[in-house]
């Protein structure tokens, strides 16, 4: 376990501890509920269920997401109290063109290439007929060093499927990536790109963001300046990308007079030291 990961999985085991809330050993509450500011709907249920990261856990195992540092835990906590609710505070904290007409989870989205795709963390359905796709990241851009480039398929012969969509600047990461002459530390450019695909595919409008926690120490900053890379090389070919932190959606969230307190403690005191 890296430094950074154990500063901030040591906050949320404190945090937890202060009220009164069991844990493991390994940093997993007792029952999933109480890894959460409210409990996760009907819907939000089923997504999870079809998805593929067996966050729910299956036949009574234990399901990542109630450990404390969870990814997917962080994005409920985030996004499920907006189900059914105004979210009108979310969309202009997130800069949104139109306003918000749903939320879900582990969204997918085929790329036309055999095998499931990524899952993408949060859709949220715009008014406008678009769609804002989130891939959120918490601890685990902060861990081990992940294997690098695509499988082979990502690479058929003949123009590359970055390049068939007109994202040249795309394809040339793509292939860097693939050859080891580009590597990151931190960002997982490799599923962005596959997002894109996905997306590009759906028929429909949409912005790809990333959003990311902004861990203590050079982390942070170097995962936030490699964000910055890939949305330069995104920009060059007009696809609708940003990155932005957990940190600065919730000072927008903070700045809305509309956003319920009670949502804002338990984020601000939880997730951002407050």
């Amino acid at each position: 376990m890296s430094s950074t990961v154990g500063v901030v999985r040591r906050q949320q085991r404190d945090w937890a501890i202060a009220r009164g809330i069991a844990v493991d050993s390994d940093g997993y509450t007792l029952t999933l509920d109480d890894n959460l500011f409210v409990p996760l709907s009907e819907a939000t249920l089923t997504e999870f269920a079809r998805g593929d990261g067996d966050e729910l856990g299956l036949g009574g195992s234990r399901g990542k997401m109630r450990a404390l540092h969870s990814s997917s835990a962080l994005a409920c906590n985030v996004f499920e109290y907006w189900r059914g609710r105004d979210g009108s505070p979310l969309a202009a904290a997130l800069d949104l063109p139109s306003e918000i007409v749903g939320v879900e989870f582990e969204g997918k989205f085929p790329t036309g290439l055999p095998g499931n795709p990524p899952n993408l963390d949060v859709v949220l359905p715009l008014a406008d007929g678009s769609r804002c796709a989130i891939e959120s990241k918490f601890l685990e851009a902060y861990g081990a060093r992940r294997a690098t480039g695509f499988k082979p398929k990502y690479f058929p012969s003949g123009r590359g499927l970055w390049a068939s969509l007109g994202y040249l600047h795309s394809q040339e990461l793509a292939s860097r990536l693939q050859s080891g002459a580009v590597a990151f530390r931190w960002l997982h450019a490799e599923q962005l790109l596959k997002h894109i695909l996905g997306l590009a595919a759906s028929g429909r409008r949409w912005e790809l963001v990333y959003l990311w926690y902004e861990a203590p120490g050079a982390a942070g900053s170097e995962h936030a300046s490699e964000a910055d890379e890939f949305a330069v090389v995104t920009a060059a070919d007009g696809i609708a990308f940003r990155s932005t932190s957990y940190q600065a959606l919730f000072s927008a969230l903070r700045r809305r007079a509309e956003a319920d307190e009670e949502y804002l403690r338990y984020l601000g005191e939880r997730y951002f030291g407050e």
